[in-house]
């Protein structure tokens, strides 16, 4: 139903990870408040609408390529974990429970 009204009414929908970055819980961090502000601001200041973006796997999302006040490696999950084969298969498994 979500999906329906977002087509039929043109809206734009963001994910933003307030969480955890950098790995499974305890082994990662709280994302940055001060990140977390800077992607709102982008938000709503209009600078996303005309940002370069990367596909993002297995979801369909597209990542903000940069953000201004933003380090570009946190954007994209994947970039944040030490060990990426862990994190794959961690993405894998969240995918299979959608």
């Amino acid at each position: 139903m979500l999906a329906t009204k977002i087509k039929k009414h043109g809206s734009k929908v963001w994910l933003i990870n307030t969480g955890w970055s950098g790995g499974k819980y305890g082994v990662g961090k709280r994302m940055s408040l001060d990140y977390t502000r800077a992607i709102i601001t982008a938000i709503h200041n209009g600078e996303l609408d005309s940002a370069e973006y990367e596909d993002y796997p297995l979801f369909n999302f597209k990542i903000p390529k940069t953000i201004t006040g933003v380090p570009s490696e946190i954007l994209n999950p994947k970039n944040t974990w030490i060990n990426k084969s862990e994190f794959d298969d961690t993405l894998k498994s969240l995918a299979s429970k959608f």
